[in-house]
């Protein structure tokens, strides 16, 4: 039998056979990388979105939260101020009434003694 002629049953391939599946193999991988890497690009873009997202909606609250604080300190620096104007305003009375209740102990003292002939 010579070489030339296939064996009964045999299949021949072309001689260039191993060179197209090893082709098609190193192209069937370049293209799944390819994919792969497309979607982990979509994937990665995806959670840069979020993370996004995520820090506009922190800064948001970050901001209302220091609007709060500022109304809460503005707040307490007038009660502070009120409670300051009002134990002065106290004190001021409780000096009027003193000088009140001396001037009545005076006017009563100078009433019950007789006058002196």
């Amino acid at each position: 039998m010579s070489t030339a002629e296939p064996a009964e049953g045999a299949i021949i391939l072309p001689k260039r056979a191993p060179l197209w599946a090893a082709l098609g193999v190193i192209g069937s991988l370049i293209v799944g990388g390819a994919t792969q890497l497309i979607g982990g690009a979509s994937y990665v873009a995806k959670i840069d979105g979020r993370f996004e997202s995520l820090a506009e909606s922190d800064s948001r609250i970050t901001k209302r939260s220091d609007e709060r604080y500022a109304a809460i300190v503005d707040r307490l620096a007038s009660l502070e101020k009120d409670r300051n104007d009002t134990s002065g305003r106290l004190i001021r009375l409780e000096e009027q009434l003193r000088m009140s209740v001396d001037l009545l102990r005076e006017i009563r003292e100078s009433m019950r003694t007789p006058p002196r002939r």
